[in-house]
């Protein structure tokens, strides 16, 4: 019994599916990446707030003056890759910043005629920042390494919405220690301020990292990106993330 065709049969299919792979390679390598793409991302943001207020209240918003802060928040983007260029928007919700403080101080003194009295200052001050959505549009621009990493650059223009909220409020109390009443004209409030503020703004940023091919349509991606959220009254607020996400193009 000659084995002559069963060898020839399986070299054809040797070929034939070399072939097949080569063809379906080439045509993955002209197209080059193109189509739409979605894409999810775990972000990790440093948040900067930024307050100027004036100096006749400055010392009362110190612990506003300058926030540092930090969160974690997703993001989604959909989007279309051109091959070596790539348009995309995105969507983020933050968390909120949260501030709050209460001092309360006592001191026990005796006036001139010998009468003991207490004098007691109640300090209370509460804040939040959020920067509650923010809507974006990039544009960027992936380097072909001839690799499968392919670092990235870009520019981002966002909307986003935010909100700020400040409520300081000091209290002074004088009682007599004798009869524990207090003085007339006490209860007496020193200080009450509250703000809140909410408002949409343009801001703009820049976007860098590096994609890298798990699949033909599969792409590990890990990016910074720097935005600044433009003014809100007498605030400043930018953000710096780190980011790890999957871009997944059809």
């Amino acid at each position: 019994m000659n084995p002559a065709p069963k060898k020839t049969l399986l070299f054809s299919s040797l070929l034939f599916s070399s072939l097949l792979f080569s063809s379906a390679a080439q045509a993955a390598s002209e197209d080059n990446g193109r189509g739409p793409y979605v894409q999810a991302d775990l972000a990790y943001a440093y948040e900067h707030i930024t307050h100027d207020y004036p100096a006749d209240n400055a010392k009362l918003f110190d612990d506003y003056r300058n926030v540092k802060t930090h969160s974690t928040h997703p993001r989604l983007s959909v989007g279309y890759d051109f091959g070596n260029w790539r348009i995309a928007l995105d969507y983020a919700r933050y968390n909120t910043w949260r501030h709050g403080k209460h001092i309360l101080n006592e001191k026990d003194t005796t006036v001139q005629n010998g009468t003991s009295i207490k004098l007691i200052a109640d300090h209370t001050d509460k804040g939040t920042f959020k920067a509650e959505s923010n809507y974006g549009i990039s544009a960027i621009y992936d380097f072909d390494t001839g690799t499968r990493f392919k670092p990235y650059v870009g520019a981002r223009v966002g909307l986003g919405k935010i909100r700020h909220s400040i409520a300081l409020e000091d209290q002074a109390d004088v009682k007599v220690s004798s009869v524990n009443a207090s003085l007339p004209g006490y209860p007496k409030v020193v200080n009450n301020i509250h703000q809140s503020h909410s408002i949409r703004r343009v801001g703009f940023g820049a976007v860098a990292g590096v994609g890298i091919d798990i699949t033909p349509k599969l792409t590990l991606d890990t990016g910074y990106r720097y935005h600044y959220w433009g003014r809100l009254e007498n605030t400043r607020f930018k953000t710096h993330e780190a980011s790890l996400g999957v871009r997944y193009r059809f």
